[in-house]
């Protein structure tokens, strides 16, 4: 039987804090792939001021000569994966806006979309961050983003962790350990969904470390200290939120401000 290939595509504008993909994939060795898509991003999300010229590419000279640049910075980024020998494919996509994302992911042969953020502080998420967040919610890719300065150790195993849902079913499973190296997935479920969770855990391939807890506050902390061996992740619902759910629903911004890279796979 033929190994499935993962292509992956790497988000990039220029600035240090998206390079930080670049080092994450490369580095951590938690995301399975062998075909890397750099897709660069002439406007970024963000827009640059002149006070940043000196950590981006992108500002006035660029805009008028991005093309040309963005060209040159790629091949300096190609040229550095390529002396990894990693044996693995490498292409490129040099396109205006971000609204160009979605019409190369609707070739439908991206299996997972990678971008790395910096979040300052709750406000700078709710009217910056969240943005880039949603309008990737809005695409047709499982979506991987992590702080732009995340503490990835390799010594460490890998743990996932995810809300309860209907909606996962024990293919869930084999599907993000073929894209994501987890070593242990914990499960919080709510009161009322745990006949339901545990009807999961019997169908779940005995091959899979999986752990279920009640969704709460003391359970959460739990995990985090009894497994201070494991570097985390958390899954979140593909979907947009709202401004509303943004200053209010805060666990996304915790998340990525407690360190911890967010994953969003389409059920």
């Amino acid at each position: 039987m033929i190994a499935k290939k993962n292509k992956i595509l790497i988000l990039l504008d220029g600035s240090e804090d998206s390079e930080k993909s670049l080092d994450f994939i490369i580095n951590s060795k938690i995301v399975k792939f062998d075909q890397i898509v750099l897709f660069f991003v002439l406007n970024p999300f963000n827009p640059v001021t002149k006070g940043q010229d000196k950590e981006v590419l992108y500002n006035d000279f660029v805009h008028d000569h991005g093309k040309r640049l963005a060209t040159l910075y790629i091949e300096k980024i190609e040229n550095f994966i390529n002396s990894k020998d990693l044996g693995i494919e490498l292409s490129h996509n040099i396109v205006n806006s971000k609204d160009n994302l979605q019409r190369r992911l609707s070739l439908g042969d991206i299996d997972l979309t990678i971008c790395s953020i910096n979040v300052s502080n709750n406000l700078d998420f709710i009217f910056n961050k969240s943005k880039v967040i949603n309008y990737l919610m809005g695409t047709t890719s499982d979506v991987l983003i992590f702080p732009s300065d995340y503490n990835f150790s390799l010594e460490h195993k890998n743990n996932l962790i995810l809300n309860f849902s209907e909606s996962i079913k024990p293919k869930y499973f084999v599907d993000t350990h073929n894209i994501l190296d987890i070593d242990k997935f914990s499960i919080l479920y709510s009161k009322n969904d745990k006949n339901n969770v545990e009807k999961l855990l019997e169908d779940i391939d005995k091959n899979f470390q999986v752990e279920i807890f009640q969704n709460n506050k003391s359970n959460l902390k739990n995990i985090y200290n009894m497994n201070k061996n494991f570097n985390f992740l958390r899954q979140d619902i593909h979907k947009k939120n709202s401004l509303f759910s943004s200053m209010f629903i805060s666990s996304r911004y915790n998340s990525l401000s407690n360190n911890k890279p967010l994953y969003f796979k389409i059920n």
